[in-house]
């Protein structure tokens, strides 16, 4: 079956497509300007020192650890990464980075993300080394806080900084996933 449009309805039908085309070239132009955007490492204070502790038993996280205090950062972020900067003991290590927009521990679902490495010396071979993180968005002026677990079961600590970006709308956001299945 042919169907014939009128003019009319073939312009409609144009503008209808500008308009999907100017949505998808904004969300282009805003994904390509989130990563050149200006990258920040907190804390800028270089002596003030986030020490995350371990739980003295395998494979148990510890608490939660203050990160970046509220009204921090005044627009909405994406963790773009977490750098170790010092470790205690040579073992392989799991760290949880989350989120809350109040003064208080990351609640259901505001894990942003988290990361397994091993450390095989101690003092690490290298000064430091950066774990790509990729949060999803942060809501300005919340708060960070991460925590970890070993595999060596002994109260580890870790000294972190985090990389912030700021985030760049787009239209489309995708919604954070409701929960892992583990």
């Amino acid at each position: 079956m042919t169907v014939y449009l009128g003019l009319d309805d073939a312009l409609a039908k144009l503008d209808d497509l500008e308009a999907n085309l100017s949505i998808t070239e904004d969300d282009i132009a805003a994904v390509d300007h989130h990563w050149h955007t200006r990258w920040r490492v907190y804390p800028q204070d270089i002596t003030a020192i986030v020490t995350v502790q371990s739980a003295a038993v395998v494979n148990t996280f510890g608490d939660w650890v203050l990160v970046v205090p509220l009204n921090t950062v005044p627009f909405d972020f994406d963790i773009i990464g977490v750098v170790i900067e010092r470790i205690t003991v040579a073992t392989r290590y799991h760290i949880q980075i989350g989120h809350n927009t109040l003064n208080a521990e990351p609640g259901a679902n505001q894990e942003l993300g988290e990361r397994r490495f091993r450390q095989a010396t101690v003092p690490k071979a290298r000064a430091t080394e950066l774990l790509d993180i990729r949060s999803q968005e942060v809501p300005a002026n919340s708060t960070v806080w991460a925590r970890i677990k070993t595999e060596a079961g002994g109260s580890e600590e870790v000294e972190i900084s985090v990389v912030i970006g700021r985030h760049i709308p787009v239209l489309h956001e995708v919604p954070i996933y409701p929960a892992f299945p583990w």
